[in-house]
């Protein structure tokens, strides 16, 4: 059990790395200490091996219901550069999601963005920013495209057809940006049509989005305190419109349905699944966002660690708890896997309309959602986030809906024995009445304490408890050196960073080591751990962050928003370079949770030594009975 701390700071060894010895006490413990106490270590780790032979053992009986380990859904985060200067240019590789999060939880929801429109519909006033079309396997991100002059009159949209463009209005925002909001990319409907605003900014044709253009070494335009006018199309598709849309641009369809090669398999299975039976790509979508926003089991929550790794998306469909981006792009990532063309905005929801007719955007309205494209209309938002506020598109509503197979589930249907509902209770009921359980059906049974035929029930559920227990118990472990590195990643602290990536080296056979400088110990963790491209180049940058948090003069700029990113995509690389059992060894029976047993057998002989300290000093004596 002592396993289950998971040596909260273990690469505390790596010694000078973070400025100072550790102390004797804990050096000495640990067996990794130099000088003479040293030796102490052994019997507590000899202990700690004991219990990890018989954890292991346990655990090769149920490899199959360990969940999936590495990735992290948000670990693409990138930096705002971006756009060149004058001329052509182009727009960097840039996620703006490095602040997402934050803005959700944000504890002042300040007003960034306040703006008047005549749009007859302001649930669909999106204020798009970039969209984000590029997934590595390790973040979604804008590729790199070429920018222009912002012209007078935008283009026509990509895919938008005549019938879709006879129906669409035009709509006309005024907008007002915060003297606090200094976004380089323009907020804005989509799509839009003309742009007035001060100022030098580019226009990325491909995204149909506004970039701050430079102005100087290291400045560039932003919105900062910003008043714009933006005419954009209100565009209305039907669901018969999309449904018969034809099949897309063959070049579209190559540069948006483009997969890395790290996917995991359950990604694609699980589309397949939720989809199955679909004839068209629009029935196909609809299905994958009321899986996400209706039916599914999903859970909304901003505090769940973000990532936007491969295998992140995995451990969402898992986990079934997040937040806009995990929604996003795991519905983005499906859709591709099944030949729909996708990608993912960011931007922000509608806001919240004022007695005086405008509205106001705050921090907290900061959202991303999928854009899947159907010829003809063009790219069309769908809305996976189960999260109040937000209510689905018009369109994704089939207007003569199909029965839904059931959405996969590791656990059966708590109501696959229910009569079945009459189909007005059932198809006819829109998708937020089944999202708020509206939507009627028979009332549920009274529990009797027996299932049918008078089977004991009580004794069932208690033998499924205790197998649960069980289960639990072998996988404490793992839960618990999941829940350290979860914690560490989102301090966004570098040090703390470089313990858990020094941990998840530990954990496949790499044992730290003190003596080395973090650019010597990077070193040292990609040759043992076999590592290149990619994960070897992340491994030194999380080291050249360690040493400028170190080492650098007081006041300077050591931020490094790729952090958790980098140190997910090298504790995945670490794990995939070993073999099956060493990988299975190093999930279930981390070798870093030895120092957490030698810190608690150090704690209880200090205690031991205190109280028998105490007791010598009180000279209790011992009196006899009568």
């Amino acid at each position: 059990m002592l396993l289950l701390s998971e040596g909260r700071d273990r690469l505390a060894q790596w010694g000078r790395v973070f400025g100072g010895a550790p102390s004797s006490r804990v050096s000495a413990a640990s067996g990794y200490g130099g000088g003479a106490g040293g030796g102490r270590a052994v019997a507590p780790v000899r202990f700690g091996r004991r219990i990890g032979v018989v954890a292991l053992g346990v655990a090769v009986a149920v490899p199959a219901v360990l969940p999936s380990l590495g990735g992290g859904l948000l670990g693409g985060q990138g930096d705002e550069t971006g756009a060149s200067g004058r001329g052509g240019g182009t727009i960097s590789a840039v996620n703006p999601l490095v602040s997402l999060q934050s803005s959700l939880n944000a504890q002042d929801n300040r007003v960034v963005l306040k703006y008047r429109t005549d749009s007859p519909q302001l649930g669909e006033q999106y204020l798009r920013i970039l969209a984000l079309d590029e997934f590595n396997g390790v973040k979604w991100e804008a590729s790199g495209r070429p920018l222009t002059d912002v012209p007078e009159r935008l283009p026509n949209p990509t895919g938008l057809g005549d019938r879709v463009r006879e129906g669409a209005a035009e709509v006309r925002t005024s907008v007002s940006a915060a003297q606090t909001y200094a976004q380089r990319y323009l907020p804005m409907p989509y799509p839009a049509t003309q742009i007035d605003i001060a100022g030098k900014w580019r226009y990325e044709p491909a995204g149909r989005t506004l970039v701050g253009d430079q102005l100087g070494k290291d400045r560039f335009q932003n919105v900062q305190g910003a008043q714009y006018t933006v005419r954009s199309l209100l565009l209305r598709p039907t669901a018969a419109q999309l449904q018969a849309a034809p099949a897309p641009n063959p070049l579209v369809r190559e540069e948006y349905t483009k997969l890395p090669d790290n996917l995991p398999p359950v990604v694609a299975e699980t589309a397949r699944k939720v989809t199955q039976g679909a004839q068209d790509d629009y029935t196909r979508a609809v299905r994958l966002q009321d899986f996400f926003a209706v039916n599914g089991g999903f859970r909304y929550d901003t505090k769940v660690s973000s990532g936007t790794g491969s295998q992140a998306i995995a451990r969402f469909l898992a986990d079934k708890e997040g937040f806009c981006v995990h929604f996003a792009f795991s519905m983005a990532a499906m859709s591709r896997s099944l030949g729909i063309p996708a990608r993912v905005a960011v931007g922000f929801t509608p806001g919240e309309k004022q007695a005086d007719g405008s509205v106001n955007v705050s921090m907290r309205d900061a959202h991303a959602w999928p854009e899947l494209y159907f010829e003809g209309v063009g790219w069309t938002r769908f809305e996976p986030t189960p999260r109040s506020g937000i209510s689905l598109p018009d369109y994704s509503r089939p207007e003569a809906p199909a029965p839904q197979p059931s959405a996969p589930s590791a656990l059966p249907s708590s109501s696959a024995s229910a009569p079945a509902p009459m189909p007005s209770q059932a198809e006819a009921c829109p998708p937020e009445l089944k999202k708020l359980g509206e939507c009627g059906g028979p009332a549920a049974q009274q529990d009797t304490g027996k299932g049918a035929g008078g089977f004991p029930l009580g004794a069932v559920l208690g033998w499924t408890g205790a197998a649960l227990a069980a289960l639990a118990l072998l996988l404490l472990p793992l839960l618990w050196r999941r829940r350290v590195r979860e914690r560490r990643l989102a301090a966004r602290d570098v040090l703390a960073a470089w313990r858990e990536l020094g941990d998840s080296a530990w954990d496949v056979g790499i044992p730290p080591d003190e003596a080395l400088s973090p650019r010597r110990a990077a070193g040292r963790v990609v040759v043992l751990g076999k590592l290149d491209g990619e994960p070897a180049r992340a491994v030194h940058r999380v080291a050249g962050a360690v040493e400028r948090a170190l080492y650098a003069p007081p006041g300077a700029d050591v931020s490094y928003p790729e952090l958790a990113a980098d140190v997910r995509l090298a504790g995945t690389a670490l794990l995939a370079a070993v073999g099956r059992w060493a990988r299975l060894r190093a999930l279930l029976l981390p070798r870093s949770g030895a120092r957490v047993t030698a810190a608690a057998s150090v704690r209880a002989a200090d205690a031991s030594a205190r109280l028998s300290s105490l007791t010598t000093r009180l000279r209790i004596p011992l009196r006899g009975r009568g």
